[in-house]
Protein backbone atom coordinates (compact mmCIF):
# COMPACT_ATOMS: atom_id res chain seq x y z
CA UNK A 1 0.00 0.00 0.00
CA UNK A 2 1.06 3.51 -0.73
CA UNK A 3 0.26 6.71 1.14
CA UNK A 4 -1.21 9.61 -0.84
CA UNK A 5 -1.62 13.17 0.37
CA UNK A 6 -4.63 14.84 -1.20
CA UNK A 7 -5.34 18.54 -1.25
CA UNK A 8 -9.07 18.98 -1.80
CA UNK A 9 -10.86 22.18 -2.88
CA UNK A 10 -14.63 22.47 -2.65
CA UNK A 11 -17.47 24.81 -1.68
CA UNK A 12 -18.44 24.23 1.93
CA UNK A 13 -21.49 25.61 3.69
CA UNK A 14 -20.68 27.78 6.68
CA UNK A 15 -22.97 28.50 9.63
CA UNK A 16 -25.22 31.13 8.03
CA UNK A 17 -25.98 29.13 4.88
CA UNK A 18 -23.35 30.84 2.73
CA UNK A 19 -20.83 28.89 0.69
CA UNK A 20 -17.14 29.29 1.33
CA UNK A 21 -14.26 27.84 -0.65
CA UNK A 22 -12.46 25.25 1.48
CA UNK A 23 -9.01 23.78 0.90
CA UNK A 24 -8.25 20.78 3.07
CA UNK A 25 -5.52 18.14 3.23
CA UNK A 26 -6.18 14.44 3.81
CA UNK A 27 -4.01 11.34 3.84
CA UNK A 28 -5.15 8.11 2.22
CA UNK A 29 -3.60 4.66 2.00
CA UNK A 30 -4.60 3.22 -1.36
CA UNK A 31 -3.56 0.96 -4.21
CA UNK A 32 -2.96 3.76 -6.75
CA UNK A 33 -3.81 7.37 -7.62
CA UNK A 34 -7.27 6.50 -8.96
CA UNK A 35 -8.13 4.54 -5.82
CA UNK A 36 -6.94 7.40 -3.59
CA UNK A 37 -8.93 9.95 -5.59
CA UNK A 38 -12.14 7.92 -5.48
CA UNK A 39 -11.84 7.33 -1.72
CA UNK A 40 -11.24 11.01 -0.93
CA UNK A 41 -13.97 12.25 -3.28
CA UNK A 42 -16.42 9.79 -1.71
CA UNK A 43 -15.48 11.00 1.78
CA UNK A 44 -15.55 14.73 1.03
CA UNK A 45 -18.35 15.02 -1.56
CA UNK A 46 -21.02 14.80 1.17
CA UNK A 47 -19.80 18.24 2.33
CA UNK A 48 -19.39 19.74 -1.14
CA UNK A 49 -22.19 22.01 -2.37
CA UNK A 50 -20.98 22.71 -5.91
CA UNK A 51 -20.36 19.31 -7.47
CA UNK A 52 -17.32 17.12 -7.17
CA UNK A 53 -14.34 18.46 -5.25
CA UNK A 54 -11.06 19.15 -7.03
CA UNK A 55 -8.15 16.98 -5.89
CA UNK A 56 -4.40 17.40 -6.09
CA UNK A 57 -2.80 14.07 -5.20
CA UNK A 58 0.82 13.19 -4.50
CA UNK A 59 2.61 10.17 -3.08
CA UNK A 60 4.22 10.61 0.30
CA UNK A 61 6.85 8.34 1.77
CA UNK A 62 5.49 7.59 5.22
CA UNK A 63 6.62 4.25 6.61
CA UNK A 64 3.57 4.03 8.87
CA UNK A 65 0.74 6.04 10.41
CA UNK A 66 0.04 5.79 14.12
CA UNK A 67 -3.56 6.75 14.82
CA UNK A 68 -5.13 7.38 18.20
CA UNK A 69 -8.47 6.44 19.76
CA UNK A 70 -8.33 9.52 21.99
CA UNK A 71 -11.00 12.06 20.89
CA UNK A 72 -8.65 14.93 21.81
CA UNK A 73 -6.04 13.71 19.31
CA UNK A 74 -7.19 16.00 16.51
CA UNK A 75 -3.86 16.82 14.84
CA UNK A 76 -1.34 14.90 12.77
CA UNK A 77 2.39 15.24 13.29
CA UNK A 78 5.11 14.25 10.85
CA UNK A 79 8.06 12.63 12.58
CA UNK A 80 11.47 12.02 11.05
CA UNK A 81 13.18 9.06 12.69
CA UNK A 82 16.79 8.16 11.93
CA UNK A 83 17.79 4.51 12.30
CA UNK A 84 21.46 3.68 12.81
CA UNK A 85 23.01 0.36 11.86
CA UNK A 86 26.46 -1.06 11.37
CA UNK A 87 27.31 -2.58 8.00
CA UNK A 88 30.32 -4.52 6.85
CA UNK A 89 32.50 -6.98 8.69
CA UNK A 90 35.64 -6.96 10.81
CA UNK A 91 37.52 -3.69 10.66
CA UNK A 92 35.40 -2.55 7.71
CA UNK A 93 32.37 -1.69 9.88
CA UNK A 94 30.65 1.49 8.84
CA UNK A 95 27.79 3.27 10.49
CA UNK A 96 24.78 3.69 8.21
CA UNK A 97 21.92 6.07 8.92
CA UNK A 98 18.50 5.75 7.28
CA UNK A 99 15.77 8.36 7.70
CA UNK A 100 12.11 7.30 7.82
CA UNK A 101 8.95 9.40 8.05
CA UNK A 102 6.03 8.52 10.31
CA UNK A 103 2.70 10.26 10.83
CA UNK A 104 1.37 10.38 14.38
CA UNK A 105 -2.13 11.43 15.45
CA UNK A 106 -2.01 13.32 18.75
CA UNK A 107 -3.18 16.49 20.52
CA UNK A 108 0.26 18.04 21.10
CA UNK A 109 3.90 17.65 20.15
CA UNK A 110 4.58 16.06 23.54
CA UNK A 111 1.78 13.50 23.11
CA UNK A 112 3.00 12.78 19.56
CA UNK A 113 6.49 12.13 20.93
CA UNK A 114 5.08 9.77 23.58
CA UNK A 115 2.96 7.88 21.02
CA UNK A 116 5.90 7.59 18.64
CA UNK A 117 8.20 6.25 21.37
CA UNK A 118 5.50 3.78 22.44
CA UNK A 119 5.05 2.49 18.87
CA UNK A 120 8.78 2.29 18.13
CA UNK A 121 9.66 0.83 21.53
CA UNK A 122 9.79 -2.76 20.30
CA UNK A 123 12.25 -2.17 17.48
CA UNK A 124 15.64 -3.85 17.65
CA UNK A 125 17.44 -1.07 15.78
CA UNK A 126 18.92 2.02 17.35
CA UNK A 127 16.99 5.13 16.40
CA UNK A 128 16.76 8.81 17.21
CA UNK A 129 13.80 11.09 16.69
CA UNK A 130 15.13 13.92 14.57
CA UNK A 131 12.06 16.15 14.17
CA UNK A 132 8.34 16.28 14.93
CA UNK A 133 6.21 18.91 13.21
CA UNK A 134 2.48 19.55 12.95
CA UNK A 135 0.98 19.00 9.50
CA UNK A 136 -2.10 20.38 7.75
CA UNK A 137 -3.60 16.87 7.43
CA UNK A 138 -7.15 16.78 8.81
CA UNK A 139 -7.88 13.06 8.59
CA UNK A 140 -6.47 9.72 7.52
CA UNK A 141 -8.41 7.25 5.37
CA UNK A 142 -6.89 3.82 5.68
CA UNK A 143 -7.22 1.07 3.12
CA UNK A 144 -9.58 -1.63 4.35
CA UNK A 145 -9.29 -5.21 3.12
CA UNK A 146 -13.08 -5.51 3.45
CA UNK A 147 -13.39 -2.87 0.68
CA UNK A 148 -11.66 -5.13 -1.85
CA UNK A 149 -13.62 -8.23 -0.78
CA UNK A 150 -16.96 -6.48 -1.32
CA UNK A 151 -15.79 -5.21 -4.74
CA UNK A 152 -14.83 -8.75 -5.83
CA UNK A 153 -18.24 -10.25 -4.96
Amino acid sequence: MIFYETKVSYAKEIGDGKLQKAKEVYLCRALNYADAESRIIEAVSVYSHDGLPECDIKKVKYVDVFTSDNPNADKFYKAKVIYTSLEGDGEQLKEKKVANLFLVQAWSVQSALQALEKNLGGTASDYSIHTIAETLILDFYDFAIADTKSEQE
